[in-house]
């Protein structure tokens, strides 16, 4: 097995972003070395460190001299998001296919088992393990419902299934992670690529985390990013609620303007006139203010800003 690995011929590089994971990654490689071991697959673990507050770090640098033929660990120099994480990680894998897990041992490693096989089955080039049992409070329920609403809208119905535990084609990965931007929602940039995606039900376990890395406003920010960068449906309900309401206020001008010039009937309505100019403005800085996002993505697109940086390796 040695010499494979030292000849770049594994089958699995399994990534795993971390993020304040101290307690939990150590018990996360035990169970993936168990897994992987009495296989005939070659395998590495690839742990990404995104700058973690507590002693992840630590941990990952304890598993490589524990495991140092299996492990190997990165750290990056800020917290720059677990997706981009993860893309850190689809640059520095070896394997023919890869495996992204998160740390909090939500998944059961042994469950692994059912991506490989599907994709052997299908020969997809994507494998989402989708969670069949899930249970999240009723306000993630009710934003998540509301993203899935929008992603219907935007991408299809393919863009609102996904996970973080999938199996991806490593030609296809490092692909997307060489082109990467600092805005990409991985998931959805897959879809740009393949539709030679498939998913299996996974059983979902309670998190070794008592919080999730994710407050309610990083999602909303993260949905934005995603809507924003992802397709010009912001840009389209802006055209439509202007020809609409071009239209509504061209027929209201219409009416009171023959009334005044045909019946000669005067049209008093101070308070009228004050409703729609303040109406009319707070849909014009509404309309100003995604433009401005647009622009502010641009911006950050065009300026030359790094993906990620590596602050250590090991």
């Amino acid at each position: 097995m040695e010499d494979l690995l030292q000849e770049h011929k594994i089958d699995y590089s399994v990534i795993i972003p971390v993020y304040n994971g101290e307690g939990s990654i150590e018990e996360l490689c035990d169970k993936l070395i168990s897994f992987f071991g009495p296989l005939e697959y070659t395998f590495e673990l690839i742990f990404v460190d995104d700058y973690s507050k507590d002693g992840s770090w630590a941990k990952i640098i304890n598993l490589k001299k524990e495991h140092a033929l299996f492990v190997k660990g990165l750290r990056l120099s800020k917290n720059f998001g677990q997706h981009i994480a993860t893309c850190a990680g689809f640059i520095k894998s070896s394997g023919k296919f890869i495996i992204t897990i998160d740390d909090d041992l939500e998944v059961n490693p042994q469950q692994i088992q059912l991506l490989i096989e599907e994709q052997i089955k299908s020969k997809a080039e994507i494998v989402y393990g989708i969670y069949s049992n899930i249970e999240r409070s009723l306000i993630r329920k009710l934003f998540k419902l509301i993203y899935q609403t929008i992603a219907k809208i935007i991408e299809g119905s393919g863009s609102v299934k996904g996970s973080s535990f999938r199996l991806i084609n490593t030609q296809l990965a490092k692909k997307i992670a060489t082109e990467a931007t600092h805005l990409i929602f991985i998931d959805e940039v897959f879809l740009w690529y393949t539709n030679a995606i498939v998913y299996v039900d996974v059983k979902h376990n309670k998190s070794k985390r008592s919080k999730s890395n994710y407050s309610l406003i990083s999602l909303i920010r993260l949905t934005n990013d995603v809507v924003l960068y992802s397709s010009l449906f912001p840009l389209k309900m802006i055209k439509y609620f202007g020809f609409f309401f071009s239209f509504v206020n061209f027929g209201i001008g219409f009416f009171y303007l023959s009334r005044k010039i045909i019946q000669g009937i005067a049209v008093p309505g101070y308070t009228s006139i004050i409703v729609s100019i303040l109406f009319s403005s707070g849909l014009i800085i509404f309309i100003l203010g995604v433009l401005g996002e647009y622009l502010s993505k641009m911006f950050q697109l065009m300026n030359n800003r790094p993906v990620y940086s590596i602050g250590e390796e090991i």
